[in-house]
């Protein structure tokens, strides 16, 4: 999966030039409530992001100039992806920002948005559509997966996720089945994992996220 599929395009964002004074981008900041915003210069080249507390400490603080440019204050300048930048190098990248810019050709195209990653992240437990999550264990780390979907043959597993990638010990998965399944049903899942070699470490329904 790529960024190209998931960020917010230019549109939709609020940005602002970096040749604007420190009260005027103060002001756009304000009024569009967000902490940070992207910064281009005329010809829509990508500059960096501006923080509003930034441009707070600058006004209030630090005595500066409601006129001045505000070069001095961006942040973040080397710091964006690409459309085909995959997703989980992505994922990486975010952690740490409000938003992460995407860029092609030095032109900010757009940006990808925490919301959007925890989307993908909640698709992939299965929770746009609910159902049933097992979290299961296993002592066999190799060819766990092609185990799992051999015992669930049959199954319409919604989700999947994994966990304590590395280990040579035993490694997490946590499923999510298909919602509709009687108690009898999901006893009888439970029974057929469990003689598998898979122990069954949680079980929970899930309601659909609308």
């Amino acid at each position: 999966m790529f960024v190209r599929d998931l960020y917010l395009e230019l549109n939709d964002v609020v940005v602002t030039q970096n040749n604007r004074g420190v009260q005027e981008v103060y002001d756009i900041l304000k009024e569009s409530g967000y902490r940070c915003i992207p910064v281009v210069d005329e010809q829509g080249n990508y500059q960096g992001m501006i923080y509003k507390v930034h441009v707070m400490e600058d006004l209030y603080e630090n005595d500066g100039a409601e006129k001045e440019n505000i070069d001095h204050l961006l942040q973040h300048k080397d710091l964006f992806i690409r459309q085909r930048t995959p997703f989980l190098n992505a994922l990486v990248k975010i952690k740490a920002l409000p938003f992460i810019s995407v860029v092609e050709n030095e032109k900010l195209i757009g940006i990808l948005t925490h919301n959007k990653v925890e989307s993908v992240l909640e698709d992939a437990f299965g929770l746009h559509t609910g159902g049933v999550s097992l979290t299961l264990s296993s002592i066999e780390a190799k060819g766990m997966i092609e185990k799992l979907t051999r015992v669930l043959r049959g199954e319409n597993i919604e989700g999947m996720f994994t966990l304590d990638s590395g280990s040579v010990v035993a490694r997490r998965v946590v499923i999510t089945l298909e919602k509709g399944k009687s108690e009898a049903e999901i006893k009888n899942i439970q029974e057929k994992l469990e003689n598998n070699g898979f122990r069954v470490l949680h079980l929970e329904y899930l309601d659909e996220l609308t």
